[in-house]
């Protein structure tokens, strides 16, 4: 009585062990051979807890029930151990159809010829029951399609075990724990067949199901340690955890399936606890990311992170199954530090290195805009074109030192004298440009010749030397439907009459 205890709490934790790897693997694990590993499991699942319960029976009703619940099982275990062997191995992709024809076939005679035995007996050929120990046992003779079945059981071990040692020793690496972990596991299978037609010990047993667990810890033991797992669709697993990116996976109903350590770190920085919930609940303290994360086209939010703005890129991934759109993943990555070098760049594309004042093309491409808003609105510019007068003597008589100084002073006086509102650009060498709204033509001039009264003050130092320069002005105001184009043309042709008139004044034209 007590080696059937020993025995069935044996099994059970076995089949309890079984459960949890497929969990494990279910999780771990996506490609094909480890799904199949998944019906594996269940398969031996169906013969160790049917065993379990065939043993724990008392009556003949229940002992014939179980062990029918253990022939759901026990005519496929071999079966799948080859298959995930073949795909493992890269050799179940050759002659698909005929390979499962000839690895199931009698698998499946043998499950329905042992339900319809009592009609055939050409699996069982007598079934009856004994008492051993204090139980009672399930004793049957072996029927010739139950040799077939065990034939094939065996047939299918070794051969599983012959394509993984084969590849074991061709791959380079030679792991060898790996061939003696294949080799023994299917060892104790073989094993297990032989001793059930054997029956030695005068006790009656199925030792394959004893066997069968022993088997499965050493395949466990194989998958984990020598990765008979796809490397790949665990790297997939482990690079949606870890990667340095936030993953959310979202279901049509935009609630939050899963999500990555990233992607909680994220939102925890800004005091949102993610968990399986919906979207527009979750976030509803972040309407910038929330609208992003339901729209599917490619989006920039920025957020606040304690004391600096982050920038954060959030593109769509849809997940299709059978051209139905089942869900998406969002990935948000961080592009702080790119966004502030476009932004770097955009200004060095838009800024004069020197005078830190707008270039040409900024000039032209913001002054167009203001143009075709003050025509639209009928507001007044005024654009005012001015040259430092002889700035290449300066240069010549004091170097480019200098030179360069009175450009920089220069710049930053017009900034100072004409303000924000005004779009001040240094157009090349010593020309400059102002474009003023909204201001009329009195104090647009009374603003210039402030100006050119101020320059015409001031002492420029450099290391001791000082000097004093005039600047030459000329403006003109916008027209109806005027272009920027036109408005410079007319500026250009003032500026130069101020030169015939002698420099050091403003014309208007």
């Amino acid at each position: 009585m007590l080696i059937f205890n020993i025995i069935s709490l044996y099994l059970i934790s076995m089949a309890v062990v079984t459960v949890f790897w497929s969990a494990c693997i279910r999780v771990l694990n996506g490609s094909n051979y480890a799904r199949t590993s998944l019906v594996l499991c269940a398969a031996m699942c169906f013969y160790i807890l049917g065993y379990a319960m065939e043993l724990n029976s008392a009556t003949p009703s229940q002992i014939e029930f179980w062990n029918l619940v253990e022939y759901i099982g026990i005519p496929f275990v071999s079966a799948l151990w080859l298959t995930i062997a073949l795909m493992y191995t890269g050799h179940f992709t050759r002659c698909k159809k005929a390979l499962v024809l000839a690895i199931y076939l009698i698998p499946i005679i043998s499950l329905i010829l042992r339900f319809t035995n009592a009609y055939h007996h050409l699996y069982f050929l007598t079934e009856g029951y004994e008492e051993e120990y204090g139980k009672l046992i399930f004793v049957k003779k072996t029927g010739p399609w139950m040799y077939v079945q065990s034939i094939h059981s065996m047939l299918m071990i070794l051969a599983a075990m012959g394509l993984l040692i084969h590849d074991s020793v061709q791959k380079e690496d030679k792991q060898r724990g790996k061939i003696l972990l294949i080799t023994a596991a299917s060892a104790f299978a073989v094993a297990g067949l032989l001793l059930s037609q054997i029956k030695p010990f005068n006790i009656t047993i199925d030792y394959m199901a004893l066997c069968l667990p022993i088997t499965c810890v050493m395949v466990i033991l194989a998958i984990a340690q020598f990765d008979l797992l796809e490397t790949r669709s665990l790297a997939r697993s482990r690079v949606f955890e870890y990667a340095g990116d936030a993953f959310l996976l979202i279901n049509k109903q935009n609630r939050i399936l899963d999500y990555n350590s990233s992607a909680r770190q994220l939102f925890e920085s800004i005091n949102i606890r993610l968990n399986n919930g919906y979207i527009s609940t979750l976030l509803s303290q972040v309407p910038d990311i929330l609208e992003a994360l339901k729209n599917k086209e490619n989006s920039v939010v920025k957020l606040r992170m304690k004391t600096e703005d982050r920038y954060y890129e959030i593109t769509t991934t849809n997940i299709d199954n059978r051209n139905a759109t089942r869900g998406w993943i969002k990935t948000i990555r961080d592009i702080t530090e790119i966004h502030q070098l476009n932004e770097d760049l955009k200004r060095q594309a838009m800024t004069d290195e020197l005078s830190v004042l707008n270039n040409r093309r900024a000039f032209i491409r913001i002054g167009t805009d203001w143009v075709s808003e003050a025509n639209k609105t009928g507001k007044t510019l005024h654009l005012s074109m001015l040259d430092i007068d002889y700035f290449k003597k300066v240069n010549d008589q004091f170097g480019h030192p200098i030179g360069d100084l009175v450009i920089r002073e220069f710049s930053e006086m017009l900034k100072d004298h004409f303000g924000a509102d005004s779009l001040i650009a240094r157009l090349g060498g010593e020309e400059f440009a102002i474009l003023q709204a909204g201001v009329n033509d009195e104090k647009t001039l009374r603003t210039l010749n402030a100006f050119l009264n101020m320059i015409r003050r001031h002492q420029f130092c450099y290391h001791g030397n000082q000097l004093q320069i005039t600047v030459s002005a000329g403006v003109t105001r916008s027209q109806p439907n005027q272009t920027l184009e036109s408005m410079i043309r007319n500026a250009d042709k003032a500026l130069y009459l101020s030169k015939n008139r002698g420099r050091d004044c403003v014309t208007v034209v």
